[in-house]
């Protein structure tokens, strides 16, 4: 069962003995986890009654046995698993032994005053283990893997059920140019919104004065500013850029890396490759890919490896101390618009 499934039946799921919560993406495991906690524990028994083991440094025959121990104030009694990467293909470096025959023979007979939540952060489990089966037939499966952009709609639709807001299309971009895919970062930014919205929608324009500036996301504008030949707009952006402390060295930087994957996008997308294939291919998010798609369409692979030149001759000069390092960044940026 996928995550935002899962959150719709919390309350059916926490009741569950065992819980496996799988996945590469960190945040959903941890937020999961808070949510069975906070339905199955009182805020009083928390300090007590959550047990937390490390499965590289402690054994499962350890976290079973702290299960079946009944709680000394009775109630409920909640042991997390980290880092259970028996379950997984996963060669990890650990002395620690687990008798998994001994989790077996307890997720066929658990006790109904615990909750075991085995958590393992890794993308996939083994199948072909015996303990893998039993919990599959036994237990409650939850997925908390890396979202891709075609996932996006339904976690925005959910964050704006969750704080009871409402914004536009255009905002979702938004969001996603500033803060990227990690929806840590993405809930946090509609968290602030909602605190900000009074009543109906909020506007572009609030968004825009509201929502965090990253210097990534602000690489993508001076690119596209560049790419416009708007100068001004790029030496407006780049002193935006200083004033949140960025040096001119991480800049050259983070503008070689989106000049390299617009030529890399264009390259592939010449070669007949999909957006996704490119994506697997250059190792980066399938939204950049289709910003660089955009981008790319305004120039040619010539242009852009020049434009690749520009910026390796500057990081040199500057470097070699040839030339001051903000005169050397805005002859850069004319010369690109050029």
């Amino acid at each position: 069962m996928h995550y935002l499934e899962a959150k719709k039946q919390m309350k059916k799921i926490a009741k569950q003995p065992v819980i496996v919560i799988f996945g590469d993406e960190q945040f959903l495991i941890e937020s999961f986890v808070q949510s069975i906690v906070d339905e199955r524990l009182a805020e009083a028994e928390k300090e007590d009654q959550l047990i937390t083991y490390d499965m590289e440094e402690q054994s499962v025959s350890d976290a079973i046995l702290e299960v079946e121990t009944f709680p000394f104030f009775g109630g409920n009694k909640v042991v997390v698993c980290e880092g259970s990467y028996f379950l997984t293909g996963k060669k990890v470096k650990s002395t620690v032994e687990h008798d998994l025959d001994r989790l077996v023979q307890y997720v066929e007979q658990p006790v109904d005053f615990s909750t075991l939540i085995i958590v393992v952060p890794y993308e996939k489990l083994d199948e072909r283990k015996k303990v893998v089966k039993v919990l599959k037939k036994q237990g409650e499966f939850i997925e908390c893997k890396t979202i891709v952009e075609r996932d996006l709609g339904q976690w925005f639709q959910y964050f704006k059920q969750q704080y009871q807001i409402d914004f536009s299309k255009r905002i979702e971009e938004r969001l996603i140019q500033e803060v990227g895919t990690s929806l840590q970062l993405l809930e946090k930014e509609i968290e602030k919104l909602s605190l900000f919205q009074l009543s109906g929608a909020i506007s572009d324009h609030d968004a825009k004065a509201l929502i965090s500036h990253s210097a990534k996301a602000s690489s993508f504008t001076l690119v596209d500013a560049v790419m416009n030949r708007d100068l001004s707009l790029a030496i407006h952006t780049y002193k935006d850029l200083v004033r949140l402390n960025e040096e001119e060295i991480g800049l050259l930087a983070l503008l070689s890396s989106q000049i390299r994957t617009i030529y890399q996008v264009k390259t592939l997308l010449g070669k007949g490759y999909s957006q996704m294939q490119i994506a697997q291919q250059i190792k980066v998010h399938p939204y950049v890919v289709k910003m660089s798609e955009t981008r790319a369409k305004r120039f040619n692979l010539e242009q852009l490896y020049r434009a690749l030149d520009l910026c390796a001759e500057t990081d040199h000069a500057i470097k070699q101390g040839k030339m001051e390092k903000r005169l050397a960044f805005e002859m850069l940026l004319y010369q690109l618009v050029a």
